[in-house]
């Protein structure tokens, strides 16, 4: 995922939401992905951009793959009833 810079920051919070968006819907259609954080350093490699034909002025923001699972995705265990949350303020 890529955005262009602008005057303001939310850009970056525009697409984390949509990255967390696509990683959700990827999941209802079956397809597994991942936010690959180590991905990053990609960003600051021109070769790789120029790969990724990234326009001039872009940058990397939020690195995702997308494939489909050589399993099935299991459905997580259910949650002890006694699980504590501790809300730290």
């Amino acid at each position: 995922m890529f955005a262009m810079p602008h005057a303001y920051t939310s850009h970056e919070y525009d697409c984390a939401a949509a990255a967390e968006n696509m990683l959700i819907a990827a999941r209802s259609l079956g397809i597994g992905s991942c936010w690959i954080g180590l991905g990053m350093p990609l960003g600051s490699d021109q070769n790789t951009l120029a790969e990724l034909n990234v326009p001039e002025g872009y940058r990397l923001m939020m690195p995702l793959i997308f494939g489909y699972p050589v399993k099935d995705i299991e459905t997580p265990p259910p949650r002890d009833a006694d699980v504590i949350f501790k809300w730290i303020t």
